[in-house]
């Protein structure tokens, strides 16, 4: 595998940038390490939703993560959504929109075959590092590690907040023995109330009608929803498959530590995209407090570490029965 690592930019912000021979993956360490592209060389396709302007919105610590450049692959922790922290000694702290991560400069270096990035909590004493290579030239690995500096247990949701791309037609692709999801966002109401369980892949509404949700809609339907796999994932993976570009991405992740998966379509129904939030996270329904609320939710003990790790397999193979933990398509 031919492997370059080299600084580069992204509008007007310093960038870092790993290629191999088939991906092109480009992070900002000072912008909360986003992970802003991400090449499929072979199409030249970048798999990342990007915004028009030229310059780079950022935003500051505790500010909206709306109003800034939202796009790309943040990372999203100790929280999705701003809530307060429920237990002491930190009750009563607030968790920033979005978390505390996506806002802050990490610190990162380069090494022979890798980029390492790392960054300190500001209202909660933790480290979050994360590594980025390649374990074949089109899987990119990012192995994370946590470490809680206290002398108490640390509640946590970590997410991963990526935003692909969509075609027409794009299939969702989960592992055997998924039935059901429950819904948290719908534009239309097409999945009821936030909280309502329906089936998966296909569910009928109140009239009959069938609804598909495993194919996405084309994006005139203008339509926005969000819902999490009920439970926990039967195995540790996840992929959408591209129909016009013929491409099948994964993302392949340790079940035990990272048991739940968010799912957001955007048909065209918010701010005009056409991408899907595809969310493998700790904990579940992007607040922390819920989590915890449902028995859905991450600790980690006091002065001690948890590692994990998020496998992208781009892959122009037609069809696989499983991925394993290196991510491969079997």
């Amino acid at each position: 595998m031919n492997l370059k690592i080299y600084n580069s930019n992204y509008k007007d912000q310093n960038a870092v940038t790993l290629e191999s021979d088939t991906i092109v993956a480009q992070f900002l360490p000072y912008t909360g390490s986003k992970m802003c592209s991400l090449i499929y060389k072979p199409k030249n396709l970048d798999l990342l939703i990007h915004r028009e302007n030229k310059k780079y919105r950022p935003e500051s610590y505790d500010g909206d993560y709306l109003k800034g450049e939202c796009s790309g692959f943040d990372e999203m922790f100790p929280s999705i959504l701003e809530c307060f922290y429920e237990s002491y000694p930190w009750k009563g702290a607030v968790i920033p929109d979005h978390g505390e991560v996506w806002a802050l400069p990490w610190d990162y270096s380069i090494k022979e075959d890798s980029i390492a990035m790392q960054v300190y909590g500001i209202r909660f004493p933790y480290i979050l590092k994360k590594e980025v290579s390649y374990a074949k030239d089109n899987i990119l690995k990012i192995k994370y590690e946590l470490t809680n500096t206290s002398a108490f247990s640390f509640d946590f949701l970590w997410a991963a907040h990526t935003m692909f791309i969509l075609e027409e037609n794009t299939q969702i692709i989960l592992p055997k023995g998924i039935d059901k999801i429950v819904s948290t966002m719908s534009y239309s109401k097409r999945l009821g109330n936030y909280g309502d369980e329906l089936n998966w892949p296909s569910f009928k509404t109140k009239d009959g009608k069938e609804e598909i949700l495993n194919i996405i809609r084309p994006k005139t339907v203008k339509d926005c929803e969000k819902y999490y796999i009920k439970g926990k994932m039967p195995e540790g993976w996840c992929a959408i498959k591209y129909p016009q570009s013929d491409i099948i991405l994964a993302l392949s992740f340790p079940k035990d530590i990272v048991p739940y998966l968010g799912i957001l379509p955007n048909e065209g129904g918010w701010q005009n995209f056409y991408n899907i939030f595809i969310e493998p996270c700790t904990s579940s329904f992007d607040r922390l407090d819920v989590a915890k609320l449902r028995g859905e939710f991450s600790s980690i003990p006091a002065k001690s570490s948890i590692s994990w790790y998020l496998n992208l397999t781009i892959s122009g193979v037609k069809a696989f029965e499983y991925i394993d933990n290196e991510g491969n398509l079997i």
